[in-house]
């Protein structure tokens, strides 16, 4: 079956459509890595990532990791995903994101304790049905397999049908966003708050934060005790 497959539908290099595989190994080695941790509330350089103490407020993540710049290769790998799921391409992106992840000390040490959850950002229902999928869902379900941690995808729910914040200015992205989230009433009752005390909470782009730190404020509020923001790449 795989092999009528890639004779009907023969892969391509999303970045210089080179027949062969989706990500070619000339492509893959343009990859943009982040050079530096920011804060998760200001957005400037921070140690590992981490909320800087002045900074920090009650509904603050405790620190962000996202590990490939938003531009060329990746961007059009992301753009790829969001508007037409490819699962082999998922697989490549995630096991060089991954392997990056492993030589963050912090994020390490917050995935290592005990009653990790990984919560995707959710798209509304009348977004996600036009589209087919929710891409961080798809994406956040791959990382928590290979990460080895729990996975929910329906705690955090989209209540307000928000416009895109791709075009959007940093004030504009903040009004928009704001109120969007809740926490799903009929999922409360099947887990114990106390169970998983710590959110990787998955998006698959930081470009403000907004929605990010939107999905966490509600989180906290709820109960969950610490927050940590995992995207797979950051806007520059």
């Amino acid at each position: 079956m795989e092999v009528l497959k890639d004779l009907f539908f023969p892969k391509k290099c999303v970045s210089c459509h080179k027949y062969g595989s989706y990500l070619c190994s000339k492509c893959l080695n343009l990859i943009s890595v982040c050079s530096s941790r920011i804060c998760p509330e200001c957005g400037k350089p921070a140690p590992f990532g981490m909320v800087h103490f002045s900074c920090k407020t009650k509904t603050s993540p405790e620190g962000l990791t996202t590990i490939f710049n938003y531009n060329g290769v990746v961007k059009k790998t992301i753009l790829k995903f969001k508007y037409r799921f490819v699962s082999d391409l998922a697989k490549t992106i995630i096991e060089l994101f991954l392997s990056c992840c492993g030589e963050d000390r912090a994020f390490s040490k917050f995935v290592n304790q005990k009653n990790v959850v990984l919560i995707p950002v959710p798209l509304h229902w009348q977004r996600k049905n036009w589209r087919g999928f929710n891409q961080a869902e798809l994406l956040g379900k791959m990382i928590a397999n290979k990460l080895g941690i729990s996975y929910i995808s329906n705690l955090l729910l989209r209540i307000k049908n928000t416009k895109t914040q791709t075009m959007l200015k940093r004030e504009e992205r903040l009004k928009n966003i704001k109120n969007a989230f809740d926490i799903s009433q009929k999922t409360i009752p099947d887990i114990s708050i106390s169970q998983y005390p710590n959110i990787l909470l998955f998006d698959d782009v930081w470009t403000t934060g907004a929605t990010m730190k939107e999905g966490a404020k509600v989180l906290k509020q709820q109960g969950f005790s610490k927050v940590w923001g995992l995207t797979l790449a950051r806007g520059i």
